[in-house]
């Protein structure tokens, strides 16, 4: 019995085995493709040509893993650019910060600013920065680019001078008494 029953499955096709495709024409020029021929029918067998396996080319951008791997490489131009370094600023203490980068921003990666090592805000998308009440005196800027999971790829700084408007009422010089 278990011999029979293995017989019976060596003679059945497998799933993935190919078998005959067949070519019809009707009489109104119509073509149809089967696997089985039909018996009223002439049917012309088809040859197919093996399946052509063409390894994956590379997208020619590279992931996002690769890109942290290669840390600073990424980047060609990574600075900030306004306000310029050595630059003072007259505007109470209130600039904006921009930065310039090449190529831009790649998912996944966010930028920090801090003043004098303080970081300023959340890590953002955003190539400026508005501050506002900055301290007057000399400043140290520094931008971060940082990856999907906050470590940092490349640093630029800047130093700017804030001068901030100073209101000095005038003074009275009290009259000598005679």
């Amino acid at each position: 019995m278990k011999t029979i029953i293995f017989i019976l499955l060596l003679s059945l096709p497998l799933p993935g085995q190919a078998s005959g495709i067949y070519k019809t024409v009707d009489k109104n020029g119509n073509v149809t493709f089967t696997d089985s021929p039909a018996p009223h029918k002439q049917a012309e067998p088809v040859e197919l040509t093996p399946i052509t396996n063409i390894p994956s080319q590379p997208t020619g951008r590279p992931t996002i893993k690769l890109l942290d791997e290669q840390k600073e490489d990424i980047y060609s131009v990574f600075m900030i650019t306004q306000p310029a370094n050595d630059s003072t600023v007259r505007d109470n203490g209130n600039f904006t910060v921009k930065v310039s980068l090449k190529p831009k921003l790649i998912k996944g990666h966010t930028l920090s600013l801090s003043v004098d090592g303080v970081q300023q805000g959340k890590p953002q998308k955003n190539l400026q920065f508005k501050l506002s009440n900055v301290d007057r005196g000399t400043h140290q800027l520094s931008v971060t680019i940082l990856d999907r999971n906050g470590k940092t790829l490349k640093t630029t700084g800047s130093t700017v001078h804030v001068q901030r408007t100073i209101f000095r009422p005038p003074v009275t010089v009290p009259t000598p008494a005679l």
